[in-house]
């Protein structure tokens, strides 16, 4: 596949039948590469290599690569390489979070939260679980991680952040429905 002729067939409505060549061409390379080289659950693998995908797609469609120098593995592995180190910062800033929260809250805990909090949190985790991507990722890194929309806009590579903000709310209302047909009301102060 010559890159030239594969940023044209992208650009020119023959870019689903182009990324399912890729997709198929390189995916179970991808996994095993993350799994055994960068200590990826083979989830997470899964999860970097989509988002691999869509960032090769999109850095194509919206014109941040018009021209591909190395072979396309090449490009869409760095690419997943860069999503492999992002994920990695989140999990040890996450870790280090939940680190200084165990001291603060070990004393407060059974005074101030709320009785089946830890039941109402586990049932609203299995539902953004039930989102997929991109949504679990910028709920978490909004509400998890306490991002901005502008942070979460560049570290997922989107154009701005109303587009962060138009897709958290899409987000939302469609963590709503899946709540409420899994376990009935929905609550707006769990988030």
């Amino acid at each position: 596949m010559e890159n030239h002729s594969l940023i044209e067939r992208i650009k020119n409505k023959d870019g689903d039948n182009a990324l399912k060549e890729i997709y198929s061409k390189y995916r179970n390379e991808f996994l095993l590469w993350a799994f055994q080289h960068h200590s990826c659950s083979m989830e997470e693998a899964k999860d970097v290599f989509q988002q691999s995908i869509v960032i090769f797609y999109e850095n194509i469609i919206y014109g941040k690569v018009t021209e591909i120098t190395t072979q396309v593995k090449t490009y869409l592995f760095s690419i997943g390489k860069n999503k492999i180190y992002e994920l990695e910062r989140l999990k040890s800033k996450a870790l280090a979070q939940v680190e200084d929260q165990v001291y603060v809250q070990s004393d407060i805990y059974y005074n101030d939260v709320e009785e089946g909090y830890e039941d109402k949190l586990d049932k609203v985790n299995t539902c953004i679980i039930k989102l997929g991507e991109p949504c679990k990722s910028i709920l978490e890194q909004y509400y998890y991680y306490k991002k901005s929309m502008q942070e979460i806009s560049e570290v997922m590579g989107y154009k701005n952040m109303e587009t962060v903000k138009n897709l958290k709310y899409k987000c939302l209302q469609r963590l709503k429905q899946i709540y409420k047909s899994k376990f009935g009301a929905f609550n707006n102060q769990m988030l």
